[in-house]
């Protein structure tokens, strides 16, 4: 495809059609975009369209967009996508985008900027396929044109900006080197000619506008070129460098003036300038106050002040930046990468840069302020309250300036804890006594308490909340005097009065939750449910949370929430708690339906009593969003859809658990209707939940099964249905429970069964499915008639070998493991001489060949799971110490040592986490291969080991080696010595 005129227009009408409100007409011109970009020349004909001026901006602007994603997909040959650029059109689009990105609008620049970064990531400089990218831009630098100049430094910010995220290895270091012996000379006599051009056209302006962005993308280069070690040509020119960052943040006040902060939400160029110098000086001040004085960069055991000097002129700078930035919203990045610095050079080493009059100004002029609640928060608590509680409740804060600000409180104190306490603690009281004094000046509460939690807060995690607190404060008095009064106002007339601070409330009780004493709970409860009956979405949420959270204190090991104490108020959450659902902003609310799942889990047997309400209201809820995805609707938040099932597997847990056949019979009627419905729709967003849920039913059924689970079956086992990853585990567990409730009917339909067979060969054959293969061929070897083997067995053996026979050495580990323990269940369940004699049938030694080159040596490197373990153990040790075969082999000290070593291991397990660890925090999406487990649905670790009629593994060992020293005694000294070696007794 040449860059001829006519194809020019004609690839511009194409990318005008896909502009058009027609479907159809977009379909097929992005049909012809398809067929085209598979055409030798179309990438440099789409480059030229974009920097060719007589097009139009909008068609200009979707070539760019195109040309990025082109290159982004298919620079790189991978298996994602089916062709990859030709070496031909690679070199044409390199010797013309540098240019093409030098003289394209502004508005263009990002997008051949990204890909121009793609492209010298694979191609620059260690493949040296792109020797001439830096002499260009080095050359364009020097230009006399400011815009060129700017474009020139943001490609090669594009180029740099990988080095802030690399591993840092020797290869990077020599690729960064030769960066800085083609750019540093320039990029400092440029960032010196700015400085100095700045008095010079004080009072210009327009100038002044282009050396501020110049000098902003230098500064990002510097932390582009220093963040993975400081380079010598830095450190020798470091006074230069500071010299210019020192009077950039130290601007005469006309020129300040000029750039004042206007009603625009963008930073101004000055303003953006600043920022980046913070965000370079923070990184010298974390990394190279001092640093290593030896060669080895990668060790640093030596302490050679660099960046020491020039600290405590950058701390008075930046402290005057910020106490005159004031809180105009336009201006909170700069005072977050302002405060990031001071909060870094507090916590460090050098606090001492700090004086009581530096913590004084700081207090009052820095945090007080950047505390107070915003407009823009206001209008996000009405507006976009989902975005208000993923910064406020959830930690999304750290790119906001109340966010930082409380981050600056926490640093102040690692150092100055006293101080800034009773400093801080002097400006609460004053908020307090305004908000006391008029209850209209909520704000100045909603501060105190923001204040109080920074300031209190010294250690937590998510899960477990707040672990340690300022001795200096004391949290229950708070409580006591500033939150619990106000909460104790609350009824059902006056429960939508000041939303925001009923919230600040709220997350005071959230954050301070084992603080709390546990006879205030018996308070709070009937409070937070009447706050759950708040029309407002982030109240009700909150108070959702709040509930959820206190259910998960401990004293100890013990939950300071208990079944008994929760049962006065397991019906009233309930109620409450549905009713929140019903209210348009939290129709699926993850924050409620997680709530609903914690009170189940709580409340355990106690359950039973809403049980039937409960199911319902859950299944009305499935059915809609089942309708909505007939409807191509697309689901609003997929935590709220896990929580629903999460809920779903506790009531069957808990009502289901003891024996129950009624209510099993019960919630099966409930379930595999809405399931069945599931599967004939192909919602595949809620198939692999169904099937853990029908799973985890089926399991808790009496045999025999009733004949609906039978008729489901054929359609369980569709390869279409198994190609979805994300049914895999759910339906291999489920194929295993039918195979052990079951099995006798499975084995007695033969095209049922000929089904499962076909099913495992299939799962088999693929690396990504192999291990479902052997579930299930473990549980037909534990639950199917020993006497049905002999006709399918051998072959699934053969081809299980033949497949491991064909795998490559370094990937075979999880086959092999899957394998071995195959074999050792076969051999411990039904003994070894059924095994033996099918692989005698396939070559004489078989066995003992695979046992002496593979078995053996790889068992103790690709066993891990203590089930597995213990399978292996039983399962080899009734091999070598049963069969008289076996006795002879050759490996037989080398297989029996390989079980003892997996035997002691053993001893030294890790505990395995219980239910009340999880806290149930994670990313949920619908990406066709995520699979979600659902923690309520779990097999308990008994039901998961075949062996269960072994309880001691070490003791079956034992027992069986004490029989083949009589039985065999030539091995018995070699039984002797495994004993003393492993200290079996």
């Amino acid at each position: 495809m040449e860059p001829t005129a006519d194809n020019l227009q004609h690839l511009a009408n194409f990318l005008s059609q896909t502009l058009v409100p027609d479907p159809a007409a977009r379909k097929q011109a992005e049909v012809q975009l398809t067929h085209a970009k598979v055409q030798q020349g179309y990438p440099v004909l789409l480059l030229r369209l974009v920097v060719t001026n007589e097009i139009q901006p909008e068609i200009r602007l979707q070539g760019a967009i195109q040309f990025k994603n082109l290159v982004n997909q298919h620079w790189v040959a991978s298996e994602t996508h089916d062709y990859h650029l030709s070496e031909d059109d690679k070199a044409a689009v390199k010797r013309e985008i540098v240019a093409a990105m030098l003289t394209v609008p502004e508005k263009l620049q990002p997008f051949l900027s990204e890909a121009l970064s793609h492209i010298s990531n694979a191609d620059f400089p260690l493949d040296k396929k792109w020797p001439e990218l830096l002499p260009q831009l080095m050359q364009s630098l020097d230009s006399q044109d400011p815009a060129v100049v700017i474009a020139t430094l943001k490609t090669t910010h594009a180029i740099a900006r990988k080095y802030r995220t690399s591993s840092h290895t020797d290869e990077l270091w020599a690729e960064i080197a030769m960066m800085l012996s083609q750019t540093h000379e320039r990029l400092l006599r440029t960032h010196t000619n700015c400085i100095a051009m700045v008095q010079q056209q004080a009072a210009n302006k327009q100038v002044l506008d282009m050396i501020f962005q110049t000098l902003e993308l230098i500064a990002r280069l510097f932390y582009d070129l220093n963040y993975q070690d400081i380079p010598e040509v830095f450190e020798d020119n470091l006074d230069l460098w500071m010299a210019g960052f020192h009077q950039m943040l130290t601007l005469p006040d006309p020129i300040k003036a000029l750039f004042a902060a206007q009603d625009e939400e963008k930073l101004s160029s000055m303003h953006q300038m600043q920022r980046a110098i913070c965000e370079a000086i923070h990184l010298y001040a974390d990394k190279y106050i001092v640093i290593v004085d030896d060669g080895n960069r990668s060790s640093r055991v030596d302490e050679r002040p660099v960046f020491e000097k020039h600290l405590p002129t950058f701390v008075e700078d930046v402290w005057a930046l910020l106490t005159h930035l004031g809180v105009v919203p336009q201006l909170d990045k700069l005072a977050i990468s302002a405060i990031g610095f001071l909060s870094s050079v507090l916590k460090g080493t050098h606090y001492q840069f700090f004086q009581p009059a530096h913590l004084q100004s700081i207090v009052n002029d820095v945090v007080v302020p950047g505390l107070l609640i915003r407009e823009s928060d206001e209008e996000d608590f009405e507006d976009n309250p989902l975005e208000y509680m993923q910064r406020d409740l959830e930690g999304g804060v750290t790119d906001t300036r109340r966010g930082v600000t409380c981050g600056l409180v926490n640093a102040m104190c690692v150092h100055f804890e006293a101080p800034v306490s009773q400093l801080c603690m002097a400006e609460i009281e004053k908020l307090l006594a305004q908000y006391q004094a008029d209850s209209s000046k909520w704000k100045a509460k909603d501060s105190a308490i923001y204040l109080f939690i920074a300031l209190a807060v010294k250690a937590e995690t998510k899960g477990a909340g707040v672990v340690s607190t300022n001795v200096n404060l004391d949290v229950a008095s708070f409580f006591q005097r500033h939150v619990l009064t106000d909460l104790q106002t609350v009824t059902a007339a006056n429960v939508s009065k000041n939303p925001i601070l009923m919230a600040d409330l709220l997350k005071f009780l959230i954050t301070f939750r084992n603080q709390l004493p546990k006879e205030a709970l018996g308070v709070l409860f009937p409070i937070l449910n009447v706050l759950l009956a708040s029309a407002d979405c982030i109240v009700h949420t909150y108070a959702a949370c709040c509930v959820e959270r206190l259910l998960t204190v401990k004293d100890g090991v013990v939950p300071r929430v208990g079944r008994v104490d929760l049962q006065p108020m397991l019906q009233p959450f309930l109620t409450s708690l549905f009713n929140c659902l019903a209210h348009e902003a939290s129709k699926e609310n993850p924050h409620i339906m997680k709530c609903i799942m914690r009170i189940v889990s709580v409340a355990q047997a106690d359950v039973g009593a809403v049980a039937q309400m409960l199911v319902q209201k859950l299944s009305e809820i499935l059915s809609d969003l089942c309708k909505d995805f007939a409807q191509n609707i697309a689901p609003k938040n997929p935590a709220f859809h896990h929580f629903i099932f999460e809920t779903l597997a506790a009531v069957i847990k808990h009502v289901c658990g003891g024996g129950d056949s009624a209510a099993v019979v019960a919630m099966e009627g409930m379930m595999i209707p809405p399931f069945q419905t599931v599967l004939q729709q192909e919602i595949t967003e809620f198939q692999p939940y169904f099937v853990q849920i029908i799973a985890q039913l089926l399991e808790r059924r009496a045999s025999p099964i009733p004949d609906l689970y039978i008729q489901i079956l054929p359609s369980l086992l569709q390869q279409p249905l198994w190609a979805t990853k994300s049914n895999q585990p759910a339906l291999t567990r489920l194929v295993k429970a039918y195979i052990s409730q079951a099995a006798v009917t499975i084995v007695g339909n033969e095209t049922l069964f000929h089904q499962i067979l076909g099913l495992i060969q299939f799962l088999m054959m693929s690396k990504m499915t192999d291990h479902y293969a052997f579930g299930i061929l473990n549980a037909i070897i534990c639950f199917v008639p020993p006497a049905k083997f002999p006709e399918f067995l051998p072959v699934l053996t053969n081809t299980a070998l033949e497949r491991f026979q064909k795998l490559p050495p370094a990937s075979n580990g999880k086959f092999l493991r899957c394998m071995i323990v195959f074999f050792s269940l076969y051999m411990a369940k039904h003994g070894p001489d059924m095994l033996l004699d099918q692989m005698e049938g396939v070559q004489a030694g078989l066995l003992e060949q695979f046992l002496t080159h593979v078995w053996a040596p790889k068992l103790v490197d690709v066993v891990h799971d203590s089930t597995d373990k213990k399978i292996c153990q039983v399962g080899m040790s009734r091999l070598l110490c049963e069969c008289p075969r076996a006795f002879q082999f050759g490996c037989w000290n080398a297989a029996m040592d390989a079980v003892c070593k997996i035997l002691r291991d053993g001893k030294n397990a890790g505990i395995i986490s219980t239910e009340e660890d999880l806290d149930f925090d994670f990313v949920v999406s619908y990406n066709n291969s995520s699979f979600m487990a659902l923690h309520n649905a779990a097999q308990d670790k008994a039901s998961l080991d075949p062996l269960s009629d072994v309880p001691d593994a070490a003791a079956f060992v034992i027992q069986k080696l004490q029989q083949a020293s009589v039985q065999a005694p030539h091995l018995a000294p070699h039984i002797q010595a495994l004993a003393q070696t492993y200290q079996l007794s």
